[in-house]
């Protein structure tokens, strides 16, 4: 513990930092003011990384004629009015009861329908219902169909406060008490307080509105608009937040208009409800799959397949019984993670303080933490006093986060991510509080329950995006190509029947199974199989799926972007050295030790051995360097142990100082500044003689150095800095060091303060791949403590002293290098997104293997237009080489070579030397939205070729994942944390490498923090969509074998028998389906291209024609050689009636179809249990091949001498043993020609036919990108030439700033 009497003190009297109450009337006039004068800056808030300025791309089309909500945003909907027709209602209720409830159960499928029926459309002023239109990716469109609720402010006021209180029946009274005295003093109707979109609200005495996806929209009376319940605070100024006496207990909100606001914006309650077991077995009947199986069970019970008929109800209800459990353990799950209910104090005004449950938190509730901290249910912003958080369970990093309140500004709008040091987020834990003698930790809600960060998390889950998937697309449509076949065939046996005299409702029925037949019950159940197989074997190496559906997506993945720092490196930072700045002007030799940093510059003095020099080596002073290095930082004191960022850490632990806290016992906190102490003493390597000691008056003082922490200006990512002031304790003197990366500090010191080689010194260390950081320090003048308290960073950073460099060393992790290789080797692109330095991510690139040793890197920079070569006003873009560095600006119109063509594209001259091989884009955040401002149309070109995007924000990791997309690239992306999160939902397979809520809104989760995981996902995906292909084509093969069997020998007027149907589906095809996906992936490398992803290409369609093929010519050879024995009798000449009539299907024709059926059915699950390159052989697979082994020898038995009671049951009359024989001899043809056709016509044949340069003139491939990659190859682009210094690059990025 320090002096009390020494540091304690003097921090205390330097703390009168309250705000001055400020006048309501002039923040109202500021308010407006702003309103009118600073609206466009709401869409132009800085980017989170780059600290740049732009103007949000808004790609979201609109028709004028269309009405919209959350219009331009990413959730942007279409909105349709309708309103009831009796005439249209009564008459399609009638429709209803006329198809026994058949027609209503179609308008469950398409509730749109339903709608159009009973209602007719109408503005929206008038509408009673609305028909919300999602479009994903202009592919996909979702409808939700909602109510509007119109309520008067009484009724929407009395049902919150009945809901409210519902099951307090301590404080009902008193609550319903405070109310109605607060009703009886409005002499008018009760009015609501409907929000603006500015953050303020107007009165309104009713309301219409209506819920979707957990938001709530409310109609504007005067822009005839629904606009969404928005959150309290962005786009408001700082100033409007703060509340003048709030610590006098003055501010707050009442009780009534706390009702009157949670009747607009809701209980503070993420909801997620689950389905009682009632609903979800509804639902789960309801759908087409089941409604098609009870359609089919009602076809065979009248044809009198009972067996069949009942096993498929057991595996029915079996799996609607499973799916039932599953779903609600999903629900329950997700409920209970995101639950969470407390109690906490609030601010009532008028002095007044209530305890409230967090449920009841609204929107501008005046909040108290508590001193022991808390769990946060809402979004809030701090106003008085300081946090330190645990925000692991939002961003995945087990880092403390101080929160300080945030500054008074009236000319600041309010955000929560540029203010996020202000912020506390729901799902977050407050560690500590501390504040100012008695004063308390206040803060303002500004979102509750699904407005949180929090709740757009669980939303992101509850209503996921489609999942872009061709292989889904095709299955879809070769379903339809069934059951169009099915039809077919269903209309030709009826005819047939016609036309032969055959009538009876049974024979009917017979030609429905035929529809039965041709598209199987059991597909949907089999292709679930191996996705469950496969979610298995992830979750054995601790990999997680929350979305299924993404296990075959992921199979093809062709290209990953990684995040930086914790993905691809080690999370931590190690400490390489310090580079001081000695004389103002030049770098001495980097130190590896901190700690000889004094010593080393105390070398550097002229020698004196006057006493009084050696006093003053004695009482040895701190570097600035130093002093900067042990000061400016967010560390703190938690159970004992310091913690705070891992660069700080590093850092101060470098220094050699003592950091020191008050305990939560003391007394005396603080609020504003940080109750931090750090002290240092010199090492005492130099002696010095007594007798000049003694010749000092007083002798010599302790030479511990103490610094008090007087302000902190937490790190902005976007302003690339953080900054305190301190103070030497004993001294009036306050000092000001600023930390942040070397651009930005460089940008804010005086100019004769950098040394000369700064540039080439900085390049050297960030191209090995060095973070770098910079310090920089300044004296304050102001020395009234009160003022530094109120001073705005923007007013003291600026004329700082540059002080030197601190080096740190990001680590790759182990098997960093070696997973990107085996990616490479795969033909899978990996690509960067970091927001770090861009010479340090091309160290990085270059070091795991994603940049080639041989290969060259083009830095796309760009040039702000001056004077002449000014064109239109836009940035010029610059190319240089990382290596051999260089800048071309883009040339004007009248250069030569490298020009602008007609187009005013950008040209390069590829003839370079330079540029012979392959070459790699590297491109900064800011650069990439010049790019999609001014050149939007080098955006393909850049994607197609960037490898590094360095300074990246959140939003524009985003959107080069989206961008990605576009170009028709399977996208995966690999983050660990909540920066990450935007980029993990936009993939088509996102992982994140971390248990925080963030990645919840990500498909994968994995639990070890290595990108280890990426190519084992890709390879069980692989093996997955494999495992679906040859489960989908087994299943079609299966279903025309059947059909082909069925329409044969319903020509002769027989068929299978319901146990010979019972054989065929369960004890066959249930069995192998079941198992065909338990084969494991293949171990070995990764294949050098991803599986075939639709079922409609050459491979898959002539696979299935072929197959089919050989089936019905080998059936019809069996019947062909049947009728040539001499013992054969037709079965008509023995029978007055088919069988389809009388159920006697026993005679030689159906035993030669059934046995030679068997066989096929057997020998197509082999042809499609394929094994390399992305499965193990199929033997491997023991339970697989014990199914096939048992298979086989039931069916050799039935074929050549089954025992009499399989024969009986069967109902197989048997034919001479010769025709078995020689049926089995077609079997065994069936088997070699089946395979070899596999093997050679389709695996060497017309797979490789679709790699042949014939092929792809004839079908070229689809794949925007190829395009762009051979566009480029033909251009002069980008234009590279002769090199020059590198350092104009950062100082290109230093004028950026």
């Amino acid at each position: 513990m320090y002096k009390t009497t020494g540091c304690l003190s003097e921090i205390v009297t330097m703390s009168n930092n309250k705000l001055k109450d400020i006048d309501d009337t002039h923040v109202a006039e500021q308010h407006q003011l702003l309103r009118k004068g600073l609206s466009k800056r709401i869409n132009q808030l800085p980017n989170e990384e780059n600290g740049q300025t732009t103007s949000p791309d808004i790609p979201y089309s609109r028709n004028a004629a269309v009405s919209y909500i959350n219009a331009g945003e990413e959730d942007q909907m279409e909105l349709y009015g309708y309103r009831r027709s009796r005439f249209r209602t009564i008459f399609t209720w009638l429709f209803i009861l006329k198809t026994l409830g058949i027609l209503r159960m179609v308008f469950h499928w398409f509730p749109e329908w339903f709608l159009n029926c009973t209602h007719t459309r109408c503005s929206l002023e008038v509408a009673e219902k609305v028909l919300i239109v999602e479009i994903y990716q202009k592919k996909y469109r979702r409808v939700h169909i909602r109510s509007i609720n119109c309520m008067s402010a009484l009724q929407i006021i009395n049902a919150a406060t009945e809901k409210t209180i519902k099951g307090k029946k301590k404080s009902a009274e008193h609550r319903n008490s405070h109310v109605l005295q607060d009703l009886n003093k409005i002499d008018d109707s009760p009015i609501l307080s409907l929000p603006n979109g500015d953050g303020t609200f107007h009165e309104s005495t009713s309301v219409r509105m209506f819920t979707c996806k957990k938001l709530r929209y409310f109609w504007n009376r005067e822009t005839k608009e629904f606009l969404k319940v928005k959150s309290l605070g962005p786009g408001m100024p700082t100033s409007s937040l703060h509340q003048s006496d709030a610590q006098q207990g003055l501010a707050g909100l009442s009780i009534l208009e706390q009702q009157r606001r949670r009747a607009i914006f809701g209980s503070n309650f993420i909801n997620v409800p689950v389905k009682s077991v009632l609903e979800l077995l509804v639902l789960e009947v309801l759908n087409p799959f089941y409604i098609f199986q009870v359609v089919s069970v009602i076809i065979w019970i009248m044809i009198e397949y009972y067996y069949f008929s009942a096993a498929l109800v057991v595996m029915s209800a079996a799996g609607i019984t499973i799916s039932i459990i599953q779903t609600r353990k999903n629900q329950k799950k997700l409920r209970n993670t995101v639950h969470g209910s407390d109690i906490i104090d609030v601010c009532r005004g008028g002095g007044v303080y209530e305890t409230i449950r967090t449920e009841e938190l609204v929107p501008g509730d005046m909040i108290i933490l508590p001193a022991n901290g808390c769990t946060m249910h809402c979004d809030a912003v701090l106003l008085f006093g300081t946090c330190i958080v645990n925000e692991s369970m939002l961003t995945g990093e087990s880092v403390p986060v101080i929160k300080t309140p945030l500054p008074f500004q009236t000319d600041v709008l309010y955000h929560p991510k540029e203010h996020s040091r202000h912020t506390l987020f729901s799902g977050t834990k407050v560690v500590q509080t501390r504040f100012y003698n008695e004063e308390k930790v206040m803060a303002v809600v500004t979102s509750t329950g699904f407005m949180t960060a929090k709740g757009s998390l669980v939303s992101a889950i509850m209503y996921p995006p489609p999942v872009d998937f061709r292989f889904e697309r095709d299955s879809y449509r070769f379903i339809g190509f069934l059951a169009s076949l099915a039809s077919i065939g269903f209309t030709y046996s009826i005819i047939k029947k016609i036309i032969a005299g055959e009538a009876g409702v049974k024979v009917v029925f017979h030609s429905f199974d035929i529809i039965t037949i041709c598209v199987p019950p059991a597909l949907p159940a089999a292709m679930t199989a191996g996705i469950i197989l496969a979610q298995k074997r992830l979750e054995q190496r601790n990999i997680y799926c929350i979305s299924p559906r993404s296990i075959n997506v992921s199979g093809s993945l062709n290209c990953i972007c990684f995040d930086k720092t914790g993905t691809l490196t080690e999370d931590g930072l190690d400490l390489w050295g310090v580079v001081p700045v000695v004389d103002g002007r030049r770098y001495i030799p980097p130190l590896r030790t901190p700690l000889k940093l004094s010593q080393a510059l105390s070398t550097l003095r002229p020698h004196d051995r006057s006493p009084s020099a050696v006093i003053c080596n004695v009482k040895l002073e701190p570097p600035l360097l130093l002093m900067g290095m042990a000061t400016c930082h967010s560390l703190t004191i938690i159970d004992g142990n310091l913690s705070g960022d891992p660069l700080d850490l590093k850092m101060f632990e470098s220094t050699g100082w003592e950091l020191v806290e008050p305990s939560n016992e003391d007394t005396n906190k603080y609020d504003n500044i940080c109750p931090t102490v750090v002290s240092w003493t010199p090492p005492n390597g130099n002696k010095v003689d007594p007798g000049i000691l003694d010749t000092m008056d007083g002798g010599l003082d302790s030479p511990k150095v103490e610094v008090g922490i007087v302000r902190q200006f937490p790190f902005s990512s976007t302003l690339q800095r953080m900054s305190i002031i301190c103070k030497r304790i004993g001294q009036e003197q306050l000092h000001f060091f600023c930390k942040g990366s070397p651009e930005m500090v460089q940008s804010l010191c005086k100019p004769e303060t950098v040394p000369a080689n700064h540039n080439e010194i900085l390049e050297e260390y960030t191209r090995q791949g060095f973070r770098v950081i910079a310090l920089a320090h300044r004296l304050v003048e102001i020395r009234s403590l009160h003022k530094v308290q109120k001073v705005q960073r923007e007013d003291i950073e600026n004329e700082l002293t540059f002080l030197g460099l601190v080096v740190l060393e990001n680590r790759l992790k182990p098997d960093t290098k070696a997973i990107i290789n085996q990616l490479s080797d795969a033909a899978v692109r990996t690509v960067m997104v970091t927001g770090d330095n861009i010479l340090t991510a091309i160290s990085v690139a270059r070091d795991c293997g994603m940049v080639g040793s041989q290969d060259q890197v083009v830095i796309v920079n760009y040039e702000e237009p001056t004077g002449a070569v000014s064109t239109e006003g836009k940035p010029h873009l610059t190319y240089s080489l990382a290596e051999t560095p260089s800048i071309q600006t883009t040339p004007t119109s009248g250069t030569s070579s490298s020009a602008v063509n007609n187009s005013g594209d950008i040209s390069l001259d590829i003839t370079n030397p330079d540029l012979i091989g392959r070459y790699h884009l590297a491109i900064t955040g800011k650069c990439w939205s010049i790019i999609q401002e001014h050149y939007p149309e080098l955006v393909p070109r850049c994607v197609v070729k960037g490898t590094i995007f360095a300074r990246m924000s959140p939003d524009q990791k985003q959107q080069l994942v989206q961008a990605l997309q576009q170009l028709n690239y399977v996208v995966g992306m690999c983050g660990d944390g909540a920066n990450d999160c935007g980029a993990l939902k936009a993939a088509h397979a996102g992982i994140a490498l971390s248990d925080s809520e963030a990645s919840v809104a990500s498909p994968f989760t994995s639990r070890e923090a290595s990108i280890s995981c990426v190519p084992e996902l890709i390879r069980q995906g692989r093996c997955a969509l494999v495992t679906s292909f040859g489960i989908f084509k087994y299943m079609a093969a299966y279903s025309l074998t059947q059909f082909i069997s069925v329409m044969i020998l319903y020509e002769i007027g027989t068929n299978l028998t319901d146990f010979q149907f019972l054989y065929i589906d369960l004890f066959l095809i249930c069995s192998l389906s079941a198992l065909f996906g338990r084969t494991q992936p293949h171990p070995g490398p990764l294949f050098n291209r991803p599986p075939l992803t639709s079922l409609l290409s050459l491979p898959p369609v002539g696979s299935l024609l072929i197959q089919v093929f050989l089936v019905g010519f080998f059936q019809a050879v069996s019947m062909i050689l049947l009728t040539k024995q001499d013992w054969f009798v037709p079965y008509m000449d023995l029978h007055n009636k088919t069988g389809l009539e009388t159920g006697d299907f026993e005679c030689h024709e159906n035993y030669a179809i059934f046995c030679m059926s068997l066989c096929q059915y057997i020998v197509l699950a082999l042809a499609y249990a394929k094994g390399k390159p992305f499965r193990e052989v199929f033997l491997k697979n023991y339970w697989f091949v014990g199914a096939l082994a048992a298979s086989t020898a039931c069916s050799i038995c039935i074929l050549i001498d089954p025992p009499y009671f399989i024969e009986k049951w069967l109902q197989l009359k048997m034919p001479p043993i010769e025709f078995r024989l020689i049926i089995l001899g077609l079997s065994a043809a069936q088997v070699i020609m089946c395979l070899l056709t596999e093997e050679i016509v389709i695996d060497r044949g017309l797979v490789k036919l679709m790699d042949s340069s014939f092929w792809l003139k004839l079908r070229p491939r689809k794949e925007k990108y190829l395009a762009i990659e051979k566009e480029i190859k033909m251009s002069d682009w980008p234009p590279v030439q002769k090199s020059v210094d590198l350092s104009s690059i950062v100082t290109s990025t230093v004028a950026q700033k």
